[in-house]
């Protein structure tokens, strides 16, 4: 079968490799920011209120933090919250 009449094809890129950008190492939460600790000793800050779930929580939810994605993202389990710091670094989100 053949296309609708007028339809586009569909063009598939290639995806583009990312630079292997630093993982996560620890997280900690400082004057009202969330601290992302990184592997190359750099860190990420944003302010909390950029992460709902992250502000609403209790400072013990916010402590039972876990890495994930092999170091890509970070998980609190008890919120259901995921933070990519692939997405943080890239500016895609």
């Amino acid at each position: 079968m053949g296309s609708p009449r007028g339809a586009k094809p569909i063009r598939v890129r290639r995806a583009v490799p990312l630079p292997n950008l630093p993982k996560a190492r620890a997280v900690r939460f400082v004057d009202g920011q969330v601290v992302f600790e990184l592997t190359n000793g750099g860190e990420l800050r944003f302010p909390l209120d950029h992460f709902p779930r992250l502000a609403a929580a209790t400072p013990a939810e916010r402590a039972a933090w876990r890495i994930v994605w092999d170091g890509e993202a970070v998980r609190w389990d008890a919120i259901d919250e995921d933070v990519s710091l692939r997405l943080l670094l890239t500016g895609e989100c």
